[in-house]
């Protein structure tokens, strides 16, 4: 099933490309989502949501059951719910008051299948010795794709890939 959903992947992604040829890439107002893409922005709506109520608990009844959900961080690999637990619960138990949205969330459904992408911001306080004071705000953002399957009726979450945007540089001279 993996090898199957990996070449579906690769077969897709150039196509998806394809299909943002020529955009523009300027702030559009997005028209109001309904029906399927609606669902879909509702489960990414409520990823975000859990993420801020530091809840893993919540996340997993989004995702599809075990090996078939993968997650990619940058270039970081996870594969499986238990993959993807055991590298955000260490983390996420740093975390204090953490607030992630998406923005810019544009879903595409097709039977079966849905992908969106979207933009992402996290805020959050590091807690840890590390840090002086023991805590450090940190705010992030970048862009993310996820893709869905309808299983049973209900959108599931099958993969996810976000990568940061780089940290901006200040230029001296203009302060």
């Amino acid at each position: 099933m993996r090898k199957l959903f990996v070449a579906w992947l690769g077969a897709v992604l150039p196509l998806i490309a394809l299909a943002h040829e020529g955009e523009t890439h300027t702030q559009e107002a997005a028209a109001p989502l309904a029906g399927e893409a609606r669902a879909v922005a509702d489960v990414l709506d409520q990823y975000a949501a859990a993420l801020s109520a530091n809840d893993l608990a919540r996340v997993q009844p989004l995702l599809v059951a075990g090996d078939a959900f993968s997650y990619f961080e940058g270039s970081f690999v996870n594969v499986g719910w238990q993959s993807y637990h055991d590298h955000l619960a260490p983390e996420m138990a740093m975390f204090e008051h953490p607030v992630y949205r998406i923005t810019e969330l544009r879903p595409f459904v097709s039977g079966e299948l849905a992908y969106a992408t979207f933009s992402w911001a996290m805020d959050v306080t590091v807690l840890s010795p590390k840090f002086a004071g023991g805590r450090h705000p940190v705010s992030m953002a970048g862009k993310g794709t996820a893709v869905l399957s309808r299983i049973a009726g209900q959108w599931r979450i099958r993969h996810l890939h976000t990568a940061q945007a780089p940290a901006r540089k200040v230029d001296p001279a203009a302060h």
